[in-house]
């Protein structure tokens, strides 16, 4: 399993994983998921003004630079961090179910929305309809 997440939806995504009330194993896969998009933030911020610093006061340049570096997406994947990213996936899952009494909006929505799709839960459900027709 493999997960990415564009660079300008990573703070999103950890800020509506840390306001998750889990418990158990649930919770200590969430932080340890939030704690690796936050090692890849930090990364992302530090490019970040690396680029506005290198387009030299040009917003044109600054603009076209930045559009870009926000669409690049990082990753993580597989080896170590599948039962981390199985637990966080059936968490998304169970919170985003029909029967769910969770409510999102503004970022957070966008944050599960995002999550939901790279966990490809919409494919699942798409799956079991083609199954039961």
């Amino acid at each position: 399993m493999k997960i990415e997440i564009e660079n300008i939806n990573i703070a999103k995504v950890i800020n509506f994983l840390d306001g998750l009330s889990l418990k158990g194993l649930n919770s200590i896969h969430r932080t340890n998921f939030s704690r690796k998009l936050s090692e890849k933030l930090k990364v992302v911020v530090e490019n970040e003004k690396q680029l506005i610093e290198e387009a030299n006061g040009s917003p044109k340049k600054q603009k076209e630079w930045l559009e870009k570096f926000y669409k690049e997406k990082i990753v993580i994947d597989g080896g170590d961090s599948q039962t981390m990213l199985q637990s966080v996936k059936s968490v998304i899952k169970e919170i985003t179910a029909e029967d769910s009494e969770h409510e999102f909006n503004g970022d957070n929505a966008y944050a599960v929305a995002c999550l939901y799709e790279e966990f490809g839960l919409g494919e699942e459900t798409n799956n079991k309809k083609g199954e039961e027709a």
